[in-house]
């Protein structure tokens, strides 16, 4: 499935990163899936846009991207199957990152081309 996925840039220094934290806890917003590495902090959760605004409201540089949101088969070779499939058609994986909850083990995915690798993972995700 398609999501929005909020990037935002923070300073890798200690405290920062509570910073925004604190500030998605005071609007009572639930981050559901998080990846950082030095500066570009990526996160998944409800209502993105808004989220994008108040963190903005508050000075953060922020960008939306469309990624993918499956939940992967808990099977030997899934990952590899739809590796394989991707450089079938052409489809460069810029970055992944994978998170647990309570239905079972996610990744969120950012392809070349989102729409095309959706339609491509129909068959390899569990619905």
């Amino acid at each position: 499935m398609i999501v929005k996925q909020v990037t935002v840039r923070v300073e890798n220094r200690e405290g920062k990163l509570k910073e925004v934290m604190d500030i998605l806890g005071k609007e009572n917003i639930n981050v559901e899936a998080l990846s950082m590495a030095d500066t570009v902090t990526r996160l998944i959760l409800p209502n993105p846009e808004q989220v994008a605004e108040i963190l903005r409201s508050h000075k953060y540089q922020v960008e939306l991207t469309d990624v993918l949101r499956i939940r992967i088969p808990s099977r030997a070779g899934a990952l590899s199957d739809m590796l394989v499939a991707f450089a079938g058609e052409g489809i460069n994986l810029e970055y992944m990152y994978a998170f647990a909850t309570g239905k079972g083990d996610e990744m969120i995915l950012r392809p070349s081309d989102v729409e095309k690798a959706d339609r491509l993972l129909k068959e390899y995700v569990e619905d």
